[in-house]
């Protein structure tokens, strides 16, 4: 297992289109006058702007590989077949993580306690899509330098709470990536808090 490699500042440029998408609008069937969507998208800036995406991400070599079980150098296994098979072929793997910080959520708590709905599942729609903005530029960083030492990064990833890889795997990387040191939380029932926060693992091959 190598160092810990923690980036402050991710930067990701405001996911206008996936938001708009994540709030069911079809930019060629839903009508919004120019009107409703300046006031969209002063919400959305204003959620953005709150938005302070930081990452961290540790490469572990593969032990073994069952097809049902992968075992890490660092002692963490995973029992997933999905897991198993994205890994078949690796001899290392990349354990990511990103967060974008409480302050978004915040802001649709605060919506809420006054009454404006709409706004609040705006503001949670961009701490959602800014953080799979996030790692998604975390993967495609963690690929560069990979490629430099000659190894490929696979194109897939899989975060815990997706078909067979439970979410209780989330300590997992919570205890990893030191993820209490970037003041995230981990609840008995293994969700993050900030909750706009994710995690995955991807395969390393040659």
């Amino acid at each position: 297992m190598e160092k810990l490699n923690i980036i402050e500042r991710i930067p990701v440029i405001l996911p206008e289109r996936d938001i708009f998408f994540r709030l069911k609008f079809n930019i060629h069937k839903t009508e919004v006058d120019d009107e409703q969507r300046k006031k969209i998208l002063s919400v959305i800036n204003s959620g953005f702007s709150a938005c302070e995406p930081r990452g961290v991400w540790l490469r572990d070599d593969i032990e073994s590989n069952s097809g049902t079980s992968v075992v890490f150098g660092s002692g963490v296994e995973f029992k997933s077949k999905s897991v198993c098979d994205l890994l078949s072929g690796s001899h290392a793997a990349v354990f990511m993580g990103v967060t974008v910080g409480p302050a978004v959520i915040d802001l649709a708590s605060s919506a809420v306690n006054i009454g404006d709905g709409a706004s609040a599942v705006i503001f949670d729609a961009v701490g959602s899509e800014t953080a799979e903005a996030a790692i998604e530029w975390l993967n495609r960083y963690i690929a560069q330098q990979i490629k430099r030492r000659g190894e490929i990064l696979t194109s897939m990833r899989f975060s815990a709470g997706y078909g067979d890889f439970l979410l209780e795997n989330q300590r997992h990387f919570f205890e990893l990536l030191k993820l209490e040191d970037l003041g995230i939380k981990l609840t008995d029932r293994y969700i993050f808090i900030p909750e706009k926060t994710v995690t995955a693992v991807a395969g390393i091959k040659i």
